[in-house]
C-alpha cells in the first residue's frame, strides 16, 4: 500500500527531508535530517501563522543603522582609495547626526527618510554657501553603496536610496579657466596654494591624488611623476610629465630627503581644513563664479584639446579607463574635422577592385589583356 504523502513534506534523494510553506504570496522552503524534525518545524510555522506571530527570518535581522555605518567604514577603509575612505568618513557623521535616520534600524529606514536627508543635506549652509548638488549627489551615492552592500549582506532586505533621484543633469561641471581668470585666481591666491594651483593646471592631476604625491613620487631627472595604482581613481598607475610650469611649481617647494613626505604638506593630505579655506577666500577675491577645484583638470584637458593633442593621449594623461570620458573635450579639436573633410579635396587613388571604389572614382589599375 503506497505511504499517504503529508502535504509541505518531501524526501529528497540523499534521505534528508525537506519541509515548505507558503505566507504573504511567498513560497519558503528549509532542509531537515529526519521526517518527524521536518513535521515539527513546520507544524510550528503553520501555528505562528495562525496566530500571527510568524516572521521570516530575513526580517528578523535588527541591525542597528550605527552598526551598519560601522561596517561599511571597515569595509571602505580596506577596498577603497584614502580619497575616498575619507569622503565616506566625511559622509558618515553626517549620516549618523540626522534625526531620522538616528536610532533607527536598516529596516526601518524608508525612501521618505533619505529624500528629507536629501533636502536638508542640498539646503545646508557652510557660510554664505549652500551645499552643491554635486556634493549631495556623492553623498547619496555613498550612502546608496552602504544600503547595497548591507543588503548583500543579508544585514537588510531593501534599498531605501534606489527610488530616490539624484541631481545628475545639474551636478557635472565642466567649467574651465581663460588665461586672464588664471592670472587673477594666481594673483589672490594666498603662497601656500599657488604652487598647488599651477602644478594642478599644468598636470591634471586629481586633487586627491595632488594632495597625496609625495617625493618619491617625483622624478625629477626624467621630468616626470608617478600617480601609484593606489592612489589612481581606476586602480592604474600612471606616468605624467611635467612642463616648465608644473616644474617651476615644484622649484618653489622645499624638497624633503624623505621619499614619503608630502609634496604639499601644508594640507595634510585632505580637502577639508586648510586647504577649502585658502581655496575658498582666492575664488571669493578673484570673484569667479562657477568654478571648483575640478575646473584646472578640465582646463588641462581643454587646452591640450585646443593645442591639438589627440584625445587617446589626452585620456592616457587623465588616467581615464574609457575614451568615452574624454569625448566631452572633442567639440574644443575644430582643426581636426576640418582636415578630415579637407582631403576630400584632393585626387585621391583608388586601388581597390572598381567596383567597390565610391561611385564616380576611377581605378588606376593596369587593364588586364584578355
Amino acid at each position: 500500500m503506497e505511504k499517504r504523502k503529508e502535504r509541505g513534506l518531501k524526501q529528497l534523494p540523499d534521505g534528508r527531508w525537506q519541509f515548505s510553506w507558503y505566507v504573504d504570496g511567498r513560497y519558503h522552503r528549509r532542509i531537515a535530517n529526519f521526517k518527524g524534525e521536518a513535521r515539527a518545524y513546520l507544524e510550528k510555522i503553520h501555528t505562528q501563522i495562525r496566530e500571527g506571530r510568524y516572521m521570516d527570518r530575513k526580517k528578523e535581522v535588527r541591525t542597528k543603522f550605527e552598526d551598519a555605518v560601522k561596517r561599511f567604514l571597515e569595509w571602505s577603509e580596506i577596498n577603497t582609495r584614502p580619497n575616498t575612505y575619507r569622503n565616506d568618513t566625511y559622509f558618515a557623521d553626517r549620516w549618523k547626526t540626522f534625526p531620522r535616520f538616528k536610532g533607527k534600524t536598516l529596516g526601518q529606514i524608508s525612501t521618505a527618510d533619505v529624500e528629507a536627508y536629501k533636502v536638508a543635506r542640498v539646503t545646508e549652509k557652510r557660510g554664505e554657501q549652500t551645499t552643491s548638488k554635486k556634493t549631495v549627489d556623492n553623498d547619496l551615492a555613498r550612502l546608496k553603496r552602504l544600503f547595497s552592500l548591507s543588503t548583500s549582506w543579508s544585514l537588510c532586505e531593501k534599498n531605501p536610496v534606489l527610488a530616490v533621484k539624484f541631481f545628475k543633469p545639474e551636478s557635472r561641471r565642466d567649467r574651465i579657466l581663460t588665461l586672464d581668470e588664471e592670472a587673477v585666481l594666481l594673483d589672490k591666491a594666498a603662497p601656500q596654494l599657488k604652487p598647488a594651483i599651477a602644478f594642478s593646471l599644468n598636470t591634471g592631476l586629481r586633487l586627491g591624488e595632488m594632495l597625496s604625491l609625495t617625493w618619491g613620487q617625483v622624478d625629477r631627472r626624467r621630468g616626470e611623476v608617478t600617480v601609484t595604482a593606489a592612489k589612481a581613481k581606476g586602480k592604474r598607475s600612471r606616468r605624467v610629465p611635467l612642463n616648465h610650469k608644473a616644474k617651476a611649481a615644484l622649484d618653489s617647494l622645499p624638497q624633503a630627503i624623505d621619499p614619503e613626505v608630502l609634496v604639499f604638506p601644508h594640507f595634510r593630505g585632505g580637502f577639508n581644513g586648510p586647504f577649502r579655506r585658502l581655496w575658498d577666500k582666492a575664488l571669493k577675491d578673484a570673484k569667479l563664479s562657477g568654478v571648483v577645484w575640478h575646473s584646472l583638470r578640465h582646463t588641462f584637458a581643454s587646452r591640450l584639446v585646443m593645442a591639438g593633442a589627440d584625445l587617446v593621449t589626452i585620456q592616457e594623461l587623465l588616467g581615464h579607463t574609457t575614451l568615452a570620458m574624454v569625448l566631452r573635450y572633442a567639440h574644443l579639436a575644430k582643426s581636426h574635422l576640418n582636415q578630415a573633410v579637407a582631403l576630400l579635396d584632393s585626387d585621391l587613388q583608388f586601388t581597390c577592385n572598381p567596383a567597390q571604389a565610391p561611385v564616380g572614382a576611377q581605378s588606376t589599375s593596369p587593364a588586364v589583356s584578355s
